[in-house]
């Protein structure tokens, strides 16, 4: 399998994953509330970092958790 190759397989996986599509819909509120005025941009700050950690500590648990048995 080439590099090419192994880059579109995580690509795909990245699209179909409904922890990366709940980060972006995170993201798009974020920048709305933002964008609206409804959020202050250390709110808005405070909260794309929040959801970018629970977005990596979810992955991390996933394939922790592959990984052991």
């Amino acid at each position: 399998m080439t590099v090419f190759q192994k880059l579109v397989n995580m690509l795909k996986g990245l699209l179909v994953s409904r922890k990366f599509w709940s980060l972006v819909a995170a993201l798009v509120a974020v920048a709305a509330g933002y964008f609206t005025g409804e959020v202050a941009i250390w709110q808005a700050v405070q909260a794309v970092v929040a959801a970018l950690a629970v977005y990596t500590g979810s992955v991390a648990l996933e394939d922790g958790l592959k990984n052991r048995g």
